[in-house]
């Protein structure tokens, strides 16, 4: 049984990284404006130092650990988003690639909704009800932007592995 992690990418932290100098910018800026050209003497050693104790105690474990996002396993996936969850792919027809609202995501097509006759449209529906539920996507989508792998090819293991089941 083989155990594929997908982890969250590298590109995140950069992006916090690169957020996190601006902020210091903005607040540097502000400083200068407020207190005239001989404050940032006296309160840059300040900012500096609490600008790398943030990068530090925040940033640089995390980036340490890089949450796994998904795990693909052979009889099942799992979901590490702030509510966990689980899809067995025996009861899975078949996965897709879908967008909503500028998200990319990876829809699911259970076997019991087609026997159901229950349309990808209805699915699509009844996303805006589900994306304001702490379950945001559960249980018909995953979200997967920023991981480590593209959707496509998240979504074309996904059908293999079911292939398999």
């Amino acid at each position: 049984m083989k155990e594929i992690k997908i982890k969250v990418s590298p590109m995140v932290w950069v992006y916090m990284l690169l957020a996190m100098i601006a902020v210091f910018a903005v607040i540097m800026g502000a400083s200068v404006a407020i207190g005239g050209p001989g404050a940032i003497g006296a309160n840059k050693y300040y900012m500096i130092t609490i600008f790398v104790c943030i990068a530090a105690f925040n940033i640089v474990p995390a980036f340490i650990k890089r949450q796994t996002y998904l795990v693909i396993t052979d009889v099942q996936l799992r979901v590490n988003a702030p509510e966990p969850w689980v899809v067995q792919l025996s009861g899975v027809d078949s996965f897709y690639v879908d967008k909503y609202k500028g998200r990319k995501l990876i829809g699911i097509r259970y076997k019991d909704n087609i026997e159901a006759g229950i349309t990808d449209e209805q699915i699509a529906k009844d996303r805006k009800q589900r994306s304001k539920a702490a379950l945001q996507g559960y249980p018909y989508e995953i979200y997967v932007r920023f991981l480590s792998m593209k959707p496509q090819e998240i979504c074309d293991l996904l059908n293999a592995r079911i292939m398999k089941v």
